[in-house]
């Protein structure tokens, strides 16, 4: 062959490599603009919260554009290589038969394929939700179709699969409902001790840092349990999901210090504020024999719905 017929060949050659990166290059950019309608089409949907449709969104993004890529590098990679001169026939009728045993064996990498369509499908959660599955617990940090990326109140990161989530809890759907605990001395008024919590209440509802986070008035819905030595009271609140927790700690925080204020002394503490009198319960009162729930001046976190 003579050398310039050689110079034509290689330079028709990197003209057609040329026009495949340029078809990937412009494929993505197609991808990006419809993955970005799509977005914008679920973020202004209407259904649901605006913090709730921006994860969808993201998640959904998340998924189609990893797709996208994947599918566009395959056809890419087909097209140089036959574009090479190789002959890709006996490549992908071989390419069937092992897709054929691999199918058999990768039964698991299809299951989580399907289970993660299902759970964008369902819109079970999303990037940014805090979930329950399979004994772990977190904010999920990120989503394929293969598997959720989840990060636990430790720090830990874990990766489930998602064929292995048969019970997914979402814990930042719609609103929460943690409940905050406030253990008394059984020697206190439970009538004043309620009107104190009622009072720090009034004013969570008017403090501007915390109202904006509320879903619905907070409320004392009385004694919930009475042990030797102390009685518990019971507030509910209605939060927004993701501040659950930071309403919850105010609120017990303000209750504490309301109730020593008032000199009402909390279960196993012995302590009044200036109202009251400061110093351990005397061992014959019934105050000197505390449950097992007493062990501190307020309860666990509390609860979720």
């Amino acid at each position: 062959m003579r050398p310039e017929a050689q110079v034509f060949d290689v330079v028709a050659l990197a003209i057609k490599l040329g026009l495949i990166v340029a078809f990937v290059f412009l494929g993505s950019r197609v991808a990006a603009v419809l993955i970005h309608r799509v977005e914008r089409a679920i973020r202004d949907d209407g259904k649901g919260p605006p913090e709730e449709r921006e994860a969808r969104a993201r998640t959904i993004g998340s998924v189609l554009r990893g797709g996208s890529w994947l599918l566009l590098i395959v056809i890419a990679v087909l097209m140089g290589v036959r574009e090479l001169g190789f002959d890709i026939s006996p490549a992908l009728a071989a390419a069937g038969g092992f897709g054929v045993a691999a199918g058999l064996g990768a039964q698991t990498l299809v299951r989580d394929w399907i289970g993660g369509f299902f759970i964008i499908l369902d819109n079970q959660f999303s990037v940014g939700d805090v979930v329950r599955t399979g004994g772990i617990a977190g904010k999920v940090e990120a989503f394929t179709l293969r598997h959720a990326e989840i990060r636990d109140g430790e720090g830990a990161l874990h990766f489930v699969p998602n064929g292995e989530m048969r019970v997914v809890t979402n814990l930042s759907k719609r609103g929460a409902t943690p409940l905050v605990r406030v253990p008394v001395s059984a020697e206190e008024d439970p009538e004043r001790a309620i009107a104190v919590l009622e009072e720090v209440l009034a004013e969570v509802r008017r403090d501007p840092r915390i109202q904006p986070h509320l879903m619905e008035d907070p409320r004392v819905l009385g004694i919930e349990d009475i042990t030797p030595g102390q009685f518990t009271l019971l507030i509910r609140l209605a939060t927004h999901p993701a501040k659950r927790f930071e309403v919850s700690r105010a609120v017990r925080l303000r209750s504490l210090e309301r109730l020593r204020a008032a000199g009402i002394r909390t279960a196993a503490s012995g302590v009044t504020g200036p109202a009251g009198t400061s110093g351990p319960v005397p061992a014959s009162g019934p105050a000197a024999a505390p449950g097992p729930a007493a062990q501190g001046p307020m309860a666990s976190e509390g609860g979720q719905s």
